[in-house]
């Protein structure tokens, strides 16, 4: 019965970390970082991406009804499909660490990653919270990309030119107006830090 409760968390894991997977594995290929480290040790030693990410887990976790230790698992499993290394109990200490220290602190990065991912979360799933962001740059800009039909014209440039690995063109084509200002919202912010860490 508990490998059952195991095996569910391990997927909704896999769940959580399928919003993620396209853009680290593009900064996993073609990024750059001193290989002394690894890929997840340089992620988690940013303030702002570990803010973004641990807050964007644990509010999807919370929200599909997940609390106290059963988030830790999860979180757990979520960083271990970003980097295989912290399948080590001891090396997945060190996030925690890094986030306490960070949280302790008062980094600013920090809090914005937590804030830009509860914006991208609650435009996603259309919550009406998501109008406290309505004065933000980064919300008032998505909201142009899609009114202004700028996504159209990507979105067709990129289903011509990019290989599917790279494009979420063709999966985003249908998609709602509050799932594509959602995914500007990640590019914005998430993608745009990623992309600027790992030289992309």
């Amino acid at each position: 019965m508990f490998g059952l409760f195991k095996d569910k968390k391990k997927e909704f894991a896999k769940e959580i970390f399928g919003v993620f997977k396209p853009k680290i594995h593009v900064a996993k290929k073609i990024g750059k970082w001193e290989k002394t480290s690894t890929f997840g040790d340089v992620f988690i030693d940013d303030d702002y991406l570990l803010g973004f990410s641990n807050a964007y887990f644990g509010i999807v976790s919370k929200k599909f009804g997940y609390s106290g230790q059963d988030v830790g698992l999860i979180l757990m499993d979520v960083y271990k499909l970003l980097d295989g290394t912290y399948s080590d109990l001891d090396k997945f200490q060190k996030i925690i660490q890094n986030y306490q220290s960070a949280k302790s602190s008062g980094s600013k990065d920090l809090i914005l990653g937590e804030d830009h991912a509860l914006m991208f979360f609650l435009v996603f799933t259309s919550d009406n919270d998501a109008h406290k962001f309505s004065k933000d740059p980064i919300y008032k800009d998505a909201n142009k990309y899609f009114e202004t039909g700028e996504f159209k014209k990507q979105s067709d440039w990129a289903k011509k030119v990019l290989p599917e690995e790279f494009s979420n063109a063709n999966t985003l084509s249908d998609a709602p107006s509050n799932i594509i200002v959602a995914y500007r919202i990640f590019e914005q912010t998430f993608e745009k830090r990623l992309n600027k860490l790992f030289k992309i």
